[in-house]
């Protein structure tokens, strides 16, 4: 009986650590060259983070890991081979949990209390103006912390997973 309760109490937990991990997928088109991208510009963010740190601070993490992948920074008059945007939000989930205190067969007592997430996503966008085409996305979706420390570790790691499907591999 222990056993059970401990590998369903294990199971449980493993599940909520499954279910609050980051999501980061990437997407590119199908055939593109990717070698080709050499330079890339900043284009304008129809939805920029607000906060100017935060803001500076996804700047800088995509900078490092275009810079990692070899493309160097131009002005944007500078015919870049690539324009890079990012656009950022945050959407609000609500759920309700349940506590219940006391014997399930005796009586007790329990309450249910609304939960609000803030759960951010963060969009790099590539695009091609020589063929006027999107080349290359990545979108990250984290649960939002309460502690900026944790925040900047989330999209630290965010970015970096995107990165490291960049330039992708085609599987075609």
């Amino acid at each position: 009986m222990k056993t059970t309760i401990a590998l369903a109490l294990a199971l449980i937990c493993l599940l909520a650590v499954a279910a609050q991990a980051q999501d980061v997928n990437v997407d590119w088109q199908r055939g593109n060259d990717f070698s080709k991208y050499k330079t890339y510009a900043w284009g304008e963010s129809q939805h920029p983070i607000k906060d100017d740190m935060w803001a500076q601070r996804v700047v800088g993490l995509i900078e490092d890991q275009l810079k990692a992948k070899g493309l160097t920074k131009v002005d944007a008059g500078a015919s870049p081979s690539v324009v890079v945007v990012y656009n950022a939000g945050v959407k609000q989930n609500e759920s309700l949990q349940g506590y219940r205190t006391g014997g399930f067969y005796m009586g007790g007592s329990g309450s249910i209390q609304k939960v609000v997430e803030n759960v951010g996503t963060l969009v790099v966008d590539m695009y091609d103006p020589a063929q006027k085409s999107h080349a290359w996305r990545g979108v990250a979706e984290d649960t939002l912390s309460d502690k900026s420390d944790k925040n900047i570790k989330k999209v630290e790691n965010a970015v970096k997973k995107m990165f490291e499907k960049y330039p992708p591999k085609d599987k075609t």
